[in-house]
């Protein structure tokens, strides 16, 4: 089994030893309640008969840093650390603001920014992670921070792509975002295979664009889940389970409630690659497969597959046992309203074998066997599809058809 522990070399090895508490402290709280008083102060003095410059000079300055070597104390400081203290850099929502707002005053709607200015520190805060605190910060800070962004929000034209038909933006979403009919939670179906990279940018204009492309990139497609356990190596076997269901758990409850087929590709776990824990504020489950079929609400059809291995003419002994105990292991979890199908092209030889076992013999008492194909399947054909095509333009299809066995 492969060990893989990535870490960003960007990130220091000691910033998750960095206590949180130490990053933001109660004398930053009062000098950030300082520094969005001054910000208050700044938007109520302002005009929409200013020039642009003027504004964002006066919003500039009223976000500079105080000098902390001023002892200074506000009543409520306390509590105003409270609210704020959840946030990683509670320090920067003045210029996270002062950046929404500008964006706004220019007529184009703000936009998450997801970046990092002090690895020391931890992310920066977006803004609408600092937009449902406003109103408990203008209640303890005495500002009118929140209704000053939704006065100017209120003038803002609606978005321009926004006013195209549906249809249209749908054509737009498949040029650009393109997806295939599966949806991999960690491993591919086939180790060589490279999913389309995508940029999600636009789900950060606002909440009817986010919803839309959520939508579209997940419904109809089907989950694919790699399930690979050994009874001679349980802790192993137990985290990988573990990580798929970290995964999916971790995933926006929409986006799971999208999902109606499931795909769940039997492997042979000294051919699975181990990730460490990724999701540290997921909490652990004994065991995980029953929940994850919880947070699957909507599945209404299940396909088994079997993974293609080296041995592919002759597989040993063991890797088809160890199949069968990762079915025997799972059936029992499944919902008895989920359609199951299977594909059985990579278990022979000895799939003939399932067909006279319990396992077999309890599907049968849920409906009728049905067999389909895989995704692992479709994707070896349209590959094979491509290369012939490719063969085919260089003029080489005559010398693979002649060495062919």
């Amino acid at each position: 089994m492969e060990l893989y522990r990535p870490r960003s070399s960007s990130i220091p090895r000691q910033y998750h030893r960095i206590p949180r508490l130490e990053r933001f402290s109660v004398t930053d709280a009062v000098h950030l309640k300082l520094r969005l008083q001054a910000l208050d102060a700044a938007l109520s003095t302002v005009s929409p008969a200013d020039d642009y410059a003027t504004i964002f000079a006066a919003i500039d300055d009223a976000c500079q840093p105080r000098p902390f070597h001023e002892t200074v104390y506000i009543d409520g400081s306390e509590q105003f650390y409270l609210v704020v203290k959840p946030l990683s850099r509670p320090d920067l929502i003045p210029e996270v603001y002062a950046d929404a707002y500008t964006a706004v005053l220019l007529g184009r709607p703000f936009v998450n920014t997801f970046t990092v200015s002090d690895f020391s520190k931890g992310i920066d805060p977006t803004f609408s992670e600092i937009r449902v605190l406003l109103a408990s910060i203008d209640g303890l800070c005495e500002t009118d921070l929140k209704g000053a962004f939704e006065r100017l929000e209120d003038k803002v034209k609606p978005f321009p792509f926004l006013r195209l038909p549906a249809e249209l933006r749908l054509q737009v979403y498949a040029e650009f975002l393109p997806r295939e009919a599966h949806v991999a939670l960690l491993a591919q179906p086939l180790r060589d295979h490279r999913p389309p990279r995508l940029d999600l940018q636009i789900m950060r204009v606002n909440t009817q664009l986010h919803d839309e492309v959520q939508k579209f990139l997940y419904s109809n497609r089907t989950l694919f889940i790699v399930v690979a356990r050994d009874r001679e190596s349980l802790t192993l076997s137990n985290e990988f389970a573990a990580r798929s269901y970290e995964t999916l758990a971790r995933m926006a409850p929409k986006t799971r409630e999208l999902f109606t087929g499931l795909e769940i590709q039997i492997g042979y776990l000294a051919h699975q690659t181990f990730t460490s824990k990724h999701y540290v504020d997921i909490d652990a489950v004994p065991d995980p497969f029953p929940h994850m079929f919880s947070l699957l609400p909507n599945i209404k059809s299940l396909l088994f597959s079997f993974c293609s291995s080296p041995y592919a003419k002759i597989r040993p002994p063991r890797i088809f046992r160890e199949y069968y105990q990762t079915l025997e292991w799972l059936f029992p979890y499944i919902p008895p309203s989920i359609e199951i199908r299977w594909d059985f092209k990579h278990a022979s030889p000895g799939w003939h074998v399932l067909r006279h076992s319990p396992i077999w013999i309890a599907a049968n008492q849920q409906g009728a066997v049905i067999e389909d194909e895989s995704i692992v399947r479709q994707l070896e054909e349209n590959r094979n599809t491509t290369l012939n095509r490719n063969w085919r333009d260089a003029g080489l299809s005559d010398h693979v058809e002649r060495w062919k066995p």
